[in-house]
């Protein structure tokens, strides 16, 4: 018997907010990330995956659940 295969999905890069995303990470822009705890973050988007974003804060890369976030700015 073998083992179960993952499907893979992948992003959805049709979606404006998939593509705005992607523009940020090539631009290297600082954004704001606000979470729905209301705690904020501040760095430069590191790359992002069907269920994480992560973001690089002054050198120190946090993965942040996509369905923890309440807006990027």
């Amino acid at each position: 018997m073998s083992a179960p295969t993952a499907t893979k999905i992948g992003l959805n890069t049709s979606l404006p907010s998939i593509r705005r995303i992607h523009s940020i990470i090539r631009d290297k822009n600082e954004v704001e990330i606000k979470l729905l705890t209301g705690d904020q973050l501040r760095g430069k988007i590191s790359w992002i995956d069907d269920q994480c974003i992560c973001l690089d804060t002054s050198g120190h890369k946090v993965v942040i659940w996509q369905h923890a976030i309440a807006f990027i700015k």
